[in-house]
């Protein structure tokens, strides 16, 4: 009885998920209490997850975002290329950000993928008691049905990402974020899910000034 209500309520909590469709929560953040002005005033974006398409994606559509915002915004890409600024010293990239007249950057990273394999009974069981006062063939043909029909596995995929920004020219961490992405059809959905938390969060931070 005990593994039957479990797999019921794995399953029912699988197709809550995906019924709520791509979904992006921020479950952890912190802001620097010493904020002044407006540290987003021109922004460089790098995204850092091993996945080209997927940093790409991060970049442009965090960065359009934020533009509607009042933020000008360049992508890690765009400003260094595909590398990013792995072979630039940092007394380089300082005096080239600060020439650039930039005023903070973001840095996003992957920093975990989960997947998670879900059983989904069949006929899902929802009531532990069932048609108990129906006698013992009611009884038998509900739990027959829940039991022996086929049932089918799904795959779901978590994302953890994290978002630092930091203010120029003083390289201090002004405000981070801890994301989890779950059930995301492609890269494209995990850019839109995560920039529309990320900017969400800025502007209830009042760190987005427009």
């Amino acid at each position: 009885m005990r593994k039957i209500i479990s797999v019921a309520f794995t399953a029912i909590c699988a197709l809550a998920l995906f019924s709520c469709g791509t979904s992006t929560k921020v479950v952890s953040s912190w802001k620097s209490p010493l904020i002044t002005g407006n540290p987003m005033e021109k922004t460089l974006v790098l995204a850092m997850l091993a996945d080209r398409e997927a940093e790409d994606q991060i970049e442009r559509i965090l960065s359009d975002d934020l533009a509607r915002h009042g933020v000008t915004v360049i992508t890690g890409t765009a400003e260094f290329g595909p590398k990013g600024f792995g072979d630039i010293s940092q007394d380089q990239l300082t005096a080239k950000l600060e020439k650039d007249g930039f005023t903070s950057i973001m840095i996003i990273c992957l920093v975990d993928k989960e997947k998670d394999l879900n059983y989904v009974p069949g006929s899902p069981y929802i009531s532990p008691y069932g048609p108990v006062y129906y006698g013992y063939y009611g009884r038998y043909r509900y739990m027959y049905d829940n039991i022996y029909s086929p049932g089918y596995f799904t795959t779901s995929t978590t994302y953890v990402l994290d978002a630092n920004l930091y203010s120029l020219p003083e390289d201090k961490l002004i405000y981070s974020a801890q994301t989890r992405s779950y059930d995301l059809a492609d890269n494209k959905s995990l850019a839109e899910s995560f920039s529309q938390e990320i900017v969400n969060a800025l502007i209830k931070n009042n760190i987005l000034k427009y």
